[in-house]
């Protein structure tokens, strides 16, 4: 991944932390989601370092739940070369914390899930969205089946099993690429899923696909995970 591209300081990320993360307990009994570690480090904190690898040294973190705890972290952990603001939105949706972090963006926004880590190459990622022109650009992953499947023929005879394959579909991981007019589909109350149709709708929204390392931190599982494969994901920022 390119580094320190002076364009990118045009971009501010967006990062949606405000969650509770029910299914990380007892981890976010008393932490929110993004600050539960990995290998001795809050989620948060390697995202974070990950996107100013990148160059982005613009952040707008959206917080909600113990968000007095994200604050903390940040005065304390920030790079003091970084631009960093905190929203809080409450128990708001999505689509309402990014619309209050809306003022913070000048010409692009990369919004990001809190919970979320993926070795996206952000220079390749903004060079697609120049070249297609649209409004915005979500990142995509191929979807693996969670579970093993069966193949048979029309007589319903087993011929083999496939252990969680690979499926014909790409699955929405964030690093959404923004213009700041793609903004402006943001209704208040609307979700996640209807501010992107309506971008698809008018055919300004376009994927960018990713097919490296892709980890979403939901339960214990996915933490551990998330450990094991931390390393390759953050290569960029120890090289």
């Amino acid at each position: 991944m390119a580094k320190d591209d002076v364009n990118t300081l045009k971009v501010t990320a967006i990062l949606l932390c405000g969650g509770r993360g029910e299914r990380l307990r007892p981890f976010t009994d008393n932490l929110p989601k993004p600050l539960v570690p990995l290998e001795g480090q809050p989620l948060l904190g390697h995202l974070m370092l990950y996107l100013a690898a990148a160059g982005i040294r613009r952040f707008a973190v959206c917080v909600g739940y113990r968000a007095e705890l994200i604050r903390e972290f940040l005065r304390a952990h920030a790079d003091p070369h970084w631009q960093v603001e905190c929203i809080d939105s409450g128990e708001a949706s999505m689509t309402d914390r990014i619309m209050d972090a809306a003022a913070t963006v000048g010409e692009q926004a990369l919004i990001c899930y809190g919970d979320t880590l993926a070795n996206v190459d952000v220079m390749r990622l903004r060079a697609d969205h120049r070249a297609h022109g649209g409004l915005a650009t979500v990142t995509v992953h191929p979807f693996r089946s969670p579970f093993g499947i069966v193949q048979s023929d029309e007589s319903s005879r087993v011929s083999g099993f496939l252990e969680k394959p690979l499926l014909p579909y790409w699955i929405n991981i964030g690093f959404l690429l923004c213009e700041k007019a793609a903004l402006g589909y943001l209704r208040r109350g609307i979700d996640m899923p209807e501010f992107l149709d309506s971008l698809a709708r008018d055919g300004v929204l376009f994927a960018y696909r990713h097919q490296g390392r892709h980890i979403t931190v939901n339960t214990e599982r996915d933490r551990e995970t998330a450990e094991a494969q931390l390393i390759t994901i953050m290569d960029s920022v120890r090289s």
